[in-house]
Parts: C-alpha cells; sequence; structure tokens
C-alpha cells in the first residue's frame, strides 16, 4: 500500500506533463501526439484514483469510459462524430451528476435552482451565436446546456450548504471547467476558429478531470470516516 502511494507524486507530475505536451501538440496539430496524449492523460486518472481509492465507484470508472469515448470520436472530424461525442459527453455527464447526488449530505433545490440559472444563460447564449451553424447538433446542443447548467446549479448548492468546502470546491471548479470545455468547444467549432482555443479546451478537459477525481476520492474518504459515527448513531437510537 505504501508503495503504491509513492506512485501518486510521479504519476501526477507524469500527467502534468502528458497535458502540457498533448497542449502543444494540439496548437501545432501533430495528430500522433494528440492521439497518445489524450489515451495516456485519461488512463493516468484512472490509474491515480485505483491507486488512492479506499472504495472502488463503478459509476466513476463508468463515467472515465464515456469521456474517453468521447475525446476518441472527436477525431472523425464530421459532424456525426462530433454528434456522437456529444451524445458520448452527455452520459458522462449525467454519470458525474448521478456521483454528486450519491455524495451529497445535503440536497436543497432552491440553491441548485439559483447556480441553475446563470450557468443555463451561459450556454443559451452560446447555442443562440450558433444555432444556425449547429445542424443535427442543435437538440443535443440543448439538452447539453440543460444537464452541464444541473450539474453547475448542484455543485454551487453543495458550495453553499456543506461544510466541507476543500471537497466542493473541487466539485465547482471542475464543473466550471468543464462548461468552459463547451464553451471554448463551440465557439470554435461553429462561430470563430482560432488556434488558441484548442490548448485552452486541452487544459480544461484534463483539468476539470483532475479537479472531478479529487473531489471523488475526499467524498470516498469521508464516507468511509462517517460511517462509524453512523452505525454508532443508529445502535444508540435502537
Amino acid at each position: 500500500m505504501k508503495s503504491a502511494h509513492k506512485l501518486i507524486i510521479p504519476l501526477t507530475l507524469l500527467f502534468y506533463l502528458i497535458v502540457g505536451t498533448l497542449s502543444f501538440a494540439v496548437y501545432f496539430e501533430i495528430e500522433w501526439i494528440i492521439l497518445m496524449s489524450r489515451l495516456g492523460g485519461l488512463l493516468l486518472i484512472f490509474l491515480i484514483y485505483l491507486l488512492q481509492s479506499l472504495r472502488r465507484n463503478r459509476l466513476y470508472l463508468l463515467s472515465l469510459f464515456f469521456s474517453l469515448m468521447s475525446i476518441l470520436l472527436l477525431f472523425f472530424k464530421t459532424e456525426e462524430g462530433v454528434l456522437y461525442a456529444t451524445l458520448f459527453f452527455l452520459v458522462f455527464e449525467i454519470l458525474t451528476i448521478t456521483i454528486v447526488f450519491n455524495y451529497s449530505k445535503k440536497i436543497s433545490f432552491i440553491p441548485i435552482a439559483l447556480g441553475f440559472l446563470p450557468f443555463l444563460s451561459i450556454c443559451f447564449y452560446l447555442i443562440f451565436l450558433t444555432y444556425s451553424s449547429l445542424g443535427i447538433n442543435y437538440l443535443p446542443s440543448i439538452l447539453n446546456a440543460f444537464i452541464i447548467s444541473f450539474l453547475g446549479g448542484l455543485a454551487v448548492s453543495n458550495y453553499v450548504i456543506e461544510e466541507d468546502n476543500m471537497k466542493n470546491s473541487f466539485l465547482l471548479i471542475s464543473t466550471l471547467l468543464f462548461t468552459m470545455l463547451i464553451f471554448v468547444f463551440m465557439i470554435e467549432k461553429y462561430y470563430l476558429s482560432v488556434q488558441v482555443f484548442k490548448p485552452i479546451r486541452t487544459i480544461c478537459f484534463f483539468g476539470g478531470h483532475y479537479l472531478f477525481m479529487r473531489y471523488v476520492l475526499l467524498a470516498e474518504h469521508q464516507t468511509i470516516i462517517d460511517l462509524p459515527c453512523e452505525a454508532t448513531e443508529e445502535s444508540e437510537l435502537k
């Protein structure tokens, strides 16, 4: 176990190196480096999670698979490829929401609604800018706007209501990065293509994934710590 934990720092540094390399590769469009770096980056997140997790979350591992498929489908560079990539990313977001719900101690729909509306406004403004070019991706984009906005509202609600703001800071920043990823991707794809957007997308994608992994790990550890207390309370009530 101790030897596994010793690997975390070098693996994390390797992850940062791969993301930096990928940012360089997407800017200069070096396709084989892009493919290898995308695969390597997500596999490292998977490996770091397995080494640090005390209770493996199958939904989280499944969400990584759908996220991996979404970025691989973008290599087809067709409208259909973008459509299927969007649908896989939608599944990733739905699984992410399910995970957050499972780890949330308090659910209050008023803070969720208040956090939901700003995210939805930004997403709908983006759709308004790009709707004439979206084509077959119009409806998935609307669905994506609602789902990522709900995740944003949930992240804001948890940050405001719960006491553990280290964990929920990771969740909130991760959600902001995923929202920015969608924003930059749609602007670049359908409105204004600027080369510098590509490394920004890379940083948002892998930064969002890394921070969400940290959220999941903290939530798992917190759940394990809380279990004895819950068991004690139940036994006292009996």
